[in-house]
């Protein structure tokens, strides 16, 4: 049995690895104003969703996983009938609003060239891995409608730059280790759901021990306080950074998860 599920994953990650090269072919690179990249994949012509996905990759804001948060997720999306984009956002360095820039800018391109690549200009969503779940949630409570997308898809996200919650490494990456409280509340998102805050789909695992699940807890109680839709799912075990991976446990569940709430969020459109 051992042998037969071994030839099986080494099936599919072939699989998936052909399937990203060949969709690497067809792969449009943008500068953005800041010079960040986004990398689309436009949908097919026969696009059926008629909306775009901004993934925004985790690294603590340090790096990019650029595959495993990024690249992989590409034939998932794509063979649904979404137009799928990459940011490769700046890391803060010496400019903290760098990386929140970048995603401001890939939110507002992505609108710019809905007409040209087939979907709804209102129908732009971003989706966050851990640090990028904090670039992600920054933008889902932006004051600014033109900034702020239509939905968010968080996957074991830094929302928070509170001591008690947060990722330590992310926070002094991001507002140096001996930042104020006041500088913490700015930029910690579970303080800024607003009643404009889009729906948003939070994915989780209890046992995380890099970045505390209570960031996604607290985000979930500050939506449903706002009456803002959001979807909590809880997965017991694989700690944290799974991404598209496999070997996680839960994959099929998550992905099925997932699945079933673009497509309730789809059909939302429509009605």
């Amino acid at each position: 049995m051992k042998k037969i599920l071994a030839v099986v994953f080494v099936v599919l990650l072939i699989l998936i690895i052909v399937g990203v090269i060949v969709v690497n072919r067809s792969i449009v690179h943008i500068q953005l104003p800041h010079h960040a990249i986004l990398h689309v994949l436009p949908a097919s012509k026969n696009n059926h969703a008629r909306s775009a996905i901004i993934l925004c990759p985790g690294g603590g804001y340090r790096y990019l996983e650029k595959w495993n948060e990024g690249y992989m997720w590409f034939p998932f999306f794509y063979l649904r009938g979404y137009t799928v984009a990459m940011l490769e956002y700046r890391m803060p360095k010496l400019n903290r609003q760098a990386p929140i820039i970048d995603g401001s800018e890939a939110v507002w391109m992505m609108r710019k060239l809905a007409s040209e690549w087939g979907y709804d200009e209102n129908n732009v969503g971003v989706m966050g891995f851990s640090a990028g779940g904090h670039v992600a949630s920054t933008l889902l409570v932006n004051d600014k409608v033109s900034a702020r997308p239509d939905f968010g898809i968080l996957f074991y996200p830094v929302i928070s730059m509170k001591r008690e919650l947060t990722h330590q490494g992310t926070h002094d990456n991001l507002l140096g280790w001996d930042a104020s409280e006041e500088l913490e509340d700015q930029y910690s998102n579970e303080l800024h759901v607003s009643d404009n805050t889009p729906p948003v789909y939070i994915v989780v695992a209890s046992n995380d021990k890099k970045v505390n699940p209570g960031n996604s807890f607290r985000f979930y109680d500050e939506m449903r306080a706002k009456n803002r839709p959001a979807t909590l799912r809880v997965f017991p075990s694989f700690e944290h950074g799974w991404g598209y991976h496999l070997t996680f446990d839960y994959h099929s569940e998550m992905m099925d998860g997932l699945i079933d709430w673009l497509k309730d969020l789809e059909n939302k459109k429509v009605e």
